[in-house]
């Protein structure tokens, strides 16, 4: 695990790039519109640099994901557990999007939809502003530990390893070193692939909540025709939440500059919409419902609604491909 990334993105750059402004520039010049957000209530965003701010240096933090830094040039990090979700992104999302438009099932579009929310499920569980939530989310991992030999000593690092980082991402992001401690650890468990294994707890998660017995998978895919002032938003938080009901997980992701997917796991026995007695509940929860997409293209209020969304839920900015952003009050 050792590697010599410290300039460490929690949303990548191949992330930020597919909102950039001028998607031309070579890749280590690409820039991406940077918002603070002046009034959360009211929709009001505040543009920092008329230039747009330099994706190589945006969403990062020193050695963030470091857990033994051995020297100025090699540390021990989590970079490789990130890299095949992250390149794996863009070309999902493509599928997503033109899959959606021709077909509302079938196992290619499945296989696209479990891809991208792989992703964006570890993107949003390794976003540092979201610590003390995927601590609780993941509550059942603390305290455990790797039994492969190899493995539990990268993983002890993480409690011994050399971090001159700590004092700085504790103050940056607002957690202790315990619970620092505690999220690299569950990234870690949460992300590994065991020996003669096939896949990762995230990725199992991740395959249970797009299709599973008693529950309702269905992924909305929002697109826009790719011009100046029709832009999708991200947030710095990489994530949204577009429902506080508990039988209905809502998640929104941002896909590209012009897209975004808003993908909904409905609990079938316990969801209020629809009656069930109580002889029929054993029933519902042994249901199997195929899971679907369904497609719009150029619905300007789900854009507006997706970034209020943006700049209601996001720590403190926002991103954009746009220097204002569609929906929403932009300051100059």
């Amino acid at each position: 695990m050792e590697n010599l990334t410290k300039n460490q993105h929690f949303i990548s750059q191949s992330e930020q790039r597919s909102n950039c402004i001028d998607e031309s520039r070579p890749k280590d010049k690409q820039r991406i519109y940077k918002f603070e957000i002046a009034d959360r209530e009211n929709s009001v965003v505040r543009l920092t640099n008329t230039e747009g701010v330099k994706i190589k240096k945006n969403l990062s933090f020193d050695d963030l994901f470091s857990f033994d830094v051995k020297s100025s040039s090699l540390r021990k990090n989590l970079e490789d557990f990130f890299q095949k979700f992250e390149e794996d992104l863009a070309p999902a999302a493509d599928l997503l999007i033109s899959e959606s438009k021709v077909n509302s099932g079938g196992d290619v579009l499945k296989g696209a939809a479990e891809r991208v929310f792989k992703a964006k499920f570890m993107g949003w569980i390794r976003n540092p502003y979201s610590i003390a939530r995927t601590i609780d989310m993941y509550k059942g991992l603390v305290g455990a530990y790797p039994t492969d030999p190899l493995l539990l000593a990268d993983f002890s690092d993480i409690r011994t390893g050399t971090k001159p980082h700590l004092a700085g991402v504790c103050a940056e992001f607002g957690v202790t070193s315990d619970q620092y401690f505690q999220w690299l650890e569950i990234l870690f468990l949460a992300l590994m692939t065991p020996p003669g294994g096939t896949k990762s707890i995230l990725e199992s998660c991740a395959e249970k909540i797009i299709e599973s017995k008693g529950h309702m998978g269905h992924v909305i895919v929002a697109t826009f025709d790719d011009v100046a002032g029709c832009r999708v938003a991200i947030p710095d938080t990489g994530y949204l939440q577009g429902t506080q009901d508990p039988t209905h997980n809502m998640f929104l992701f941002n896909l590209n500059r012009s897209a975004f997917a808003s993908f909904n796991v409905v609990d079938l026995s316990k969801q209020t919409l629809v009656e069930i007695s109580p002889h029929m509940r054993e029933q519902v929860e042994a249901f199997n419902i195929k899971f679907s997409v369904q497609h719009h293209h150029n619905d300007m209020r789900l854009l507006e609604r997706f970034n209020v969304l943006a700049a209601y839920q996001a720590h403190s900015h926002i991103f954009c491909a746009d220097p204002n952003v569609f929906g929403i009050t932009t300051i100059q």
